[in-house]
């Protein structure tokens, strides 16, 4: 059974983006978390200044575009302290796919 997109080791290019300081990597672990609660699982968040990049996979892109959820992850992704929200229409394929 393929290992979903969260469970996989990150690569060194996620490492490095998620540990650029301490403020950071708690941003990105509350929106994630703030994500998860709301059922979304597999996808991640980049931080980038005071936008936050989510990747998610093809599946959960149009989950994730829809009303209602859609104001739901915005409330929950600028509740980590992030004051824009943007996702990623380039990412990968769900893994297994």
């Amino acid at each position: 059974m393929p290992m979903s997109r969260t469970d996989q080791a990150p690569s060194v290019d996620l490492t490095v983006d998620r540990a650029r300081d301490g403020e950071a990597a708690v941003q990105v672990e509350a929106a994630e978390s703030e994500l998860r609660r709301l059922g979304l699982e597999d996808l991640r968040v980049h931080h980038h200044g005071d936008l936050a990049r989510i990747e998610a996979t093809h599946t959960e892109l149009p989950v994730v575009a829809s009303e209602p959820l859609r104001g739901e992850v915005l409330r929950a992704v600028r509740s980590a302290g992030f004051r824009l929200v943007a996702l990623d229409l380039g990412t990968p394929p769900d893994p297994g796919a």
